[in-house]
């Protein structure tokens, strides 16, 4: 695999979700990832596009490495991070994160609170 940088902009309107999941599907299917691989980015992606709120345009940056898939989106509030760092035991947002990728974390970045995804992969035989 050679390094790759995939940025994507997402207005706020309805409906543009799914082309941030047929951009990940296109990436997969280029790099022959496994199906695991793409389905465990494309549930926690879908996870974190459902909490965007009433925010503007939402930016995802995926950066495809040699094993691992980093997915970058933002910018989020604050209530994205609370909810993050909140380990009450039930299925939120830590619960799904944590059984879908390798590593997560928020960012300071411009526009506020920005999540990065970290996921490793293997190519598909």
């Amino acid at each position: 695999m050679t390094s790759d940088r995939i940025l994507l902009t997402i207005p706020r309107g309805e409906g543009f979700e799914n082309v941030a999941q047929l951009v990940l599907a296109g990436v997969a299917a280029r790099l022959n990832l496994t199906y695991e691989v793409m389905d465990d980015l494309g549930t926690a992606l879908s996870t974190l596009l459902e909490r965007r709120g009433e925010q503007g345009e939402l930016t995802v940056e995926l950066d495809v490495g040699e094993d691992v898939v980093t997915a970058t989106l933002g910018p989020f509030g604050d209530a994205l991070r609370l909810e993050l760092e909140r380990q009450d035991g039930g299925v939120g947002l830590r619960r799904v994160l944590e059984t879908m990728v390798d590593g997560f974390g928020t960012v300071e970045r411009e526009g506020g609170e920005w999540i990065e995804l970290e996921k490793r992969v293997e190519s598909a035989p």
